[in-house]
């Protein structure tokens, strides 16, 4: 039974980030326990279980003995969190084989296009998110993939907004291409500072979108 409830936790986890993704709750705003248990139609358990995980993973902010409220969202956030993926992302392409990146990278193309042919917002963060783990398939560090994974948790709600301009999203699949030609020719040094680059644009964009600023590449 531990397993079914784990499970079940996580898809109460993973409905909440998806509204929280969507614009379902308002920025600040307090989450309506009561009633989010009833409408998602599980008991207040599990759901409270989901809101600690997300309030663990910055998604949410917990105040004691008053209850969960959907966390402001923050530019010092994106400086800090970026960064740290994009680093630990190239470090995971270090670790893997250059001939596996390289068989690889036609099918990474591929994927970029898939990511140009998204319909929204919400496709094209899954279709990136796809495009990002494929490039790291073949690392066989599992922790550092899981760390990755913990981290990209964190700014997932960011990129709801970052992914929803078509030129930023042109830009994103320009840039996954020159990271999968790099990686087709065995030129690592070149796709370590282009996903680098990726990730950096992503933040810059992102910041510009959040303060109001003009984003300039």
């Amino acid at each position: 039974m531990a397993v079914d409830r784990r499970l079940l936790r996580e898809q109460v986890r993973d409905e909440i980030l998806d509204r929280l993704l969507t614009g379902g709750f308002p920025v600040g705003g307090r989450i309506n326990e009561v009633r989010l248990a009833a409408e998602i139609g599980v008991s207040r358990t599990p759901l409270r279980e989901a809101l600690a995980s997300l309030a663990r993973e910055g998604v949410l902010d917990a105040r004691p003995n008053r209850g969960y409220w959907v966390s402001a969202l923050s530019e010092r956030e994106i400086r800090e969190t970026y960064p740290i993926i994009a680093q630990l992302e190239v470090l995971a392409i270090r670790l893997s084989d250059p001939a596996e990146l390289a068989r690889r990278a036609p099918g990474l193309v591929d994927l970029a296009d898939g990511m140009a042919a998204g319909a929204d917002a919400r496709d094209v963060q899954r279709a990136d998110d796809e495009w990002h783990a494929a490039l790291l398939e073949s690392c066989p560090n599992r922790r550092l993939l899981d760390m990755i994974g913990d981290t990209k948790r964190v700014v997932h709600r960011y990129e709801h907004a970052y992914l929803g301009d078509a030129d930023s999203v042109q830009e994103s699949v320009d840039q996954h291409k020159r990271i999968a030609a790099a990686l087709r020719d065995e030129d690592l040094e070149t796709a370590c500072a282009e996903l680098a680059d990726n990730w950096t644009t992503s933040m810059n964009r992102l910041v510009a979108r959040l303060t109001g600023t003009n984003y300039s590449g």
